[in-house]
């Protein structure tokens, strides 16, 4: 399998092996000049270092052999029992492996110890009140919502919607719809209030003296020329007018006047029909159907859909962008509150744990398969070459540890032999 050479883990593996080596080296080097020199000079030191060379380059030959075992057969002699174990035993350590991570770290007990010691809820509300975060969730949620829309706005997509809206469309009851939402409207005479502020507000202007005399001036031109053709003046066709202007200052004082009752009687037989008047009925149905096929209404969710994408793809370019501050503000919000509300986060903490020990002992058999499955997957190759750059070059350090360690046991035991050789 091949890895890139600027892996740190590769890099790291291979200068160590390589000062291994050269270890083994130095003390083969070393036991071949003390051998040499003890022909010429007979010195105890010469045999200590000769001892201590001798016992490193064992020691490092040994661990060594140890190290190359795990991954392969040392010099790819594949006689020598019990070698590249990983290779060879890569299932079983698969499974090995699954059973301690399932058994070890996804028990039951185990989860959910360790949230109750991370405190779900008061970390939560931390992290939501603090600024910092409100202002990264803000501009995410700013940028990530002006990505869906530009995504929304193809042509194509628009074309499908419109398809499919159109289909729904169809089905809509409209005049039972407009029938409901007309006597939700007026049941208990909530529409009553709404009505008086209105015919107040168009009484209150009719009777400024600007006003009376704009409206006067338009209506009383149409109105007039019906006057003059039954045969009455200008001041008949004005005081018709200004009768027209009380009747509704009348109108909003008096929610019994009989204009009103025969406006609410009328409304009520209106949504009666619009249930029950099949001619109505198919007329509201035939508009619709115009409404929702013609040109105009696709130009119309268009040119909304535009306008919406347009202006947060503006906001969202801006450093103070609305729609990050707005969401920033309330992440702060409910930060803040939840720090003052701590039977809240205790609900936090207790939700998550009810809701995560479950699903662990549910899928636990499912991560333990999952392991095993990725494992049984992998080549022997694989599993050898990713296992040795996590751990091999770890590995080296047994290796510098043998060879000095041989060396000191090597000294140590010269100066035994040495001492029993005097006393003896």
């Amino acid at each position: 399998m091949s890895e890139p050479l600027t892996d740190p883990r590769l890099t790291a593996l291979c200068r160590r092996k390589r000062i291994a080596a050269a270890l083994l080296v130095f003390a083969a080097l070393v036991l071949l000049a003390a051998r040499i020199a003890q022909q010429h000079v007979n010195h105890w030191s010469l045999g200590l270092l000769a001892a201590m060379a001798e016992a490193a380059l064992v020691g490092g030959l040994a661990d060594w052999f140890a190290v190359v075992a795990l991954f392969r057969h040392p010099l790819g002699q594949r006689w020598i029992p019990h070698t590249a174990i990983i290779p060879t035993r890569k299932d079983a350590i698969g499974e090995s492996l699954a059973d301690f991570v399932c058994n070890h770290f996804l028990g039951r007990e185990q989860v959910a110890e360790k949230l109750r010691e991370a405190d779900l809820g008061s970390a939560l509300a931390r992290r939501l009140a603090d600024p910092v975060t409100g202002r990264k969730v803000g501009r995410a949620v700013a940028r990530g919502l002006s990505k869906v829309l530009d995504v929304l706005s193809d042509d194509r997509l628009l074309r499908f919607a419109h398809d499919l809206s159109r289909e729904k469309l169809r089905t809509v009851d409209l005049s039972g719809l407009a029938a409901l939402g007309i006597e939700r409207f007026t049941a208990d005479g909530r529409h009553q209030a709404l009505v008086t502020d209105l015919l107040r507000f168009l009484s209150d202007k009719l009777q400024s003296p600007e006003m009376q005399e704009e409206v006067k001036r338009r209506v009383g031109r149409e109105v007039g020329r019906v006057m003059s053709w039954l045969g009455a003046d200008q001041y008949a066709a004005n005081r018709l007018i200004s009768a027209g202007i009380d009747l509704v200052g009348e109108m909003a004082e008096d929610p019994d006047h009989e204009v009103r009752q025969y406006v609410e009687r009328q409304v009520q037989a209106l949504v009666g029909r619009l249930r029950t008047d099949a001619r109505l009925r198919a007329d509201v149905e035939q508009y619709r159907d115009r409404l929702i096929d013609g040109p105009e209404f696709r130009a119309y969710l268009r040119g909304l859909l535009m306008d919406l994408v347009r202006w947060v793809d503006e906001d969202a370019a801006k450093e103070d962008s609305v729609i990050a501050e707005r969401v920033a503000a309330g992440i702060a919000a409910v930060g803040a509150r939840l720090l003052q509300d701590e039977a809240m986060r205790e609900w936090i903490g207790t939700a998550v744990r009810e809701t995560v020990e479950p699903l662990i002992e549910e899928h636990r058999e499912t991560i333990r398969g999952f392991i095993v499955d990725r494992i049984h997957r992998w080549s022997a190759d694989e599993m050898t070459y990713e296992m040795e750059l996590a751990v091999g070059s770890d590995l080296q350090f047994i290796r510098y540890t043998g060879t000095a360690v041989g060396a000191l046991i090597g000294g140590l035991i010269f100066g035994v032999l040495q001492l029993a050789s005097l006393l003896g």
